[in-house]
C-alpha cells in the first residue's frame, strides 16, 4: 500500500509539471477563508465527522444544507496576521454572512463572503464573493445539490467570476463499528474563475494561475467513531483535486460533550505546495458551543414557532503556514427547534370520534 501511494504521487507529480497549476498560496481555500468551521473542520465535503451543514458549507458541497428544517443565519470573521517584514501590511481579513431558507420542494441557502488578503506569501488579495445553492432529497439516503457562485476581484488587476458547483451526499448508515457513515462528493468552480490578476502564485517565478481552480473535484468518507448519550467522536477525510494537477488531503477529527460542547482539530495536506516548499503540519483547532434560548411573551415568534431557539458560536486558531496565522470566529442562529417527531398519519377514526 505504501510503494502504491508513493507511485500515485509520483505520477501526480509528473502531471503537475506537464500542465499549467500555479494558483496563489490558498487559492484554492479562496471561499472558505472566513469560516471557522471551515477551518477547524478539514473543509469536509461530507459535512464533517459531526454532521453540520450550515451557509458556508455550500463552499466545498451544496448538498450538505439538504436536512436543514429552519430558517438559519451565519456570520463569521477571520483575521490573519502575518510576521513577514516585506509586507507592507501585516494584517488581512475575511468575512462572511450567509442564510438558509427551507421550502416545500428545496433547501436554498445564500452565503457572502469579502476576503482582503495582501500578503507577499498568501496573495490573494481584495475579493466579494456571493454563493448560492440548492439542496434536495432524491432518495432516502441520497441527496443532491447545486450551487452558483460569481464574484469581483481587485488589488492586483481587476477581474470577475461566474460558476457553478454540482454535490451528492450519501447516507450509509452504520458500517461495521462506524456510525453514520456519509459518503460526499461535489465537482467546484465549473465556469470562469479568476484568471486575470497579477496576483503572485504558489511558485512566484511562474506565471500565476487562476483560483479557485476549474473543476475542483473533492471526494469524502465521515462518521461517528464513538456515540454514547454524553459523549460523541467522529472523522472525516477528504481528497481533493483540481483538474487532477493536485492532490490535497484533508482530515478532521470532531468531539461533543453533551451536544452542547464541541472541539475539532484538522490538518490539510496540499502536494503543490508542498513541492514548492510552502508547508505547515501544525493542525488547526476549534471550539464550539450551543446554546437554546427563548423569546417570552413575544406574539410574533410565537406565531412563527421561534419563540424558542438555537445559537451556536465556533471560534478557530489556524497557522496558515510559517509567517500567517489566522483567528476565526463563527456565529449561527436557526430559528425555532428541530422537529424529531414524525407525524401521526390515522387511517380511520374510531367510532364516536369527529
Amino acid at each position: 500500500m505504501k510503494r502504491i501511494s508513493i507511485i500515485a504521487a509520483t505520477l501526480l507529480f509528473c502531471i503537475t509539471a506537464a500542465n499549467a497549476y500555479n494558483p496563489p498560496v490558498n487559492g484554492d481555500g479562496l471561499f472558505e477563508l472566513s469560516s471557522a468551521r471551515m477551518l477547524s473542520t478539514a473543509s469536509s465535503v461530507t459535512g464533517g465527522g459531526l454532521f453540520n451543514g450550515n451557509p458556508s458549507s455550500v463552499t466545498v458541497n451544496p448538498a450538505l444544507t439538504v436536512d436543514e428544517q429552519r430558517i438559519a443565519l451565519n456570520a463569521g470573521f477571520t483575521m490573519l496576521f502575518s510576521t513577514d517584514s516585506s509586507n507592507d501590511k501585516s494584517v488581512g481579513t475575511a468575512m462572511q454572512i450567509g442564510g438558509i431558507v427551507p421550502t416545500k420542494w428545496t433547501v436554498m441557502t445564500f452565503y457572502l463572503n469579502g476576503v482582503f488578503v495582501p500578503f507577499y506569501e498568501m496573495n490573494l488579495n481584495d475579493s466579494v464573493n456571493f454563493k448560492f445553492g440548492m439542496s434536495k432529497q432524491v432518495t432516502e439516503k441520497c441527496s443532491i445539490g447545486l450551487g452558483l457562485n460569481t464574484g469581483y476581484l481587485w488589488g492586483a488587476g481587476k477581474d470577475w467570476s461566474l460558476s457553478g458547483n454540482v454535490g451528492l451526499l450519501y447516507n450509509q448508515g452504520n458500517l461495521g463499528f462506524i456510525k453514520d457513515v456519509r459518503f460526499g462528493a461535489s465537482v467546484l468552480n465549473i465556469g470562469k474563475n479568476y484568471n486575470k490578476t497579477s496576483a503572485i502564485g504558489m511558485n512566484p517565478t511562474e506565471q500565476v494561475t487562476e483560483y479557485p481552480s476549474l473543476l475542483t473535484i473533492k471526494a469524502g468518507v465521515a462518521g461517528l467513531l464513538v456515540s454514547t448519550p454524553s459523549f460523541d467522536m467522529g472523522f472525516s477525510l477528504d481528497v481533493t483535486t483540481p483538474m487532477f494537477q493536485n492532490v490535497m488531503i484533508d482530515a478532521g477529527l470532531e468531539c461533543s460533550i453533551n451536544n452542547l460542547v464541541y472541539i475539532s482539530v484538522a490538518e490539510k495536506f496540499n502536494l503543490n505546495e508542498f513541492s514548492n516548499g510552502i508547508n505547515d503540519f501544525i493542525p488547526s483547532i476549534g471550539v464550539g458551543m450551543k446554546f437554546h434560548f427563548g423569546f417570552k411573551d413575544n406574539e410574533y415568534f410565537d406565531k412563527k414557532g421561534w419563540a424558542e431557539s438555537e445559537l451556536s458560536t465556533t471560534a478557530a486558531y489556524k497557522q496558515m503556514y510559517g509567517t500567517v496565522n489566522a483567528i476565526s470566529t463563527e456565529v449561527d442562529l436557526k430559528l425555532g427547534m428541530e422537529d424529531s417527531t414524525p407525524p401521526v398519519i390515522t387511517l380511520w377514526l374510531d367510532e364516536g370520534d369527529e
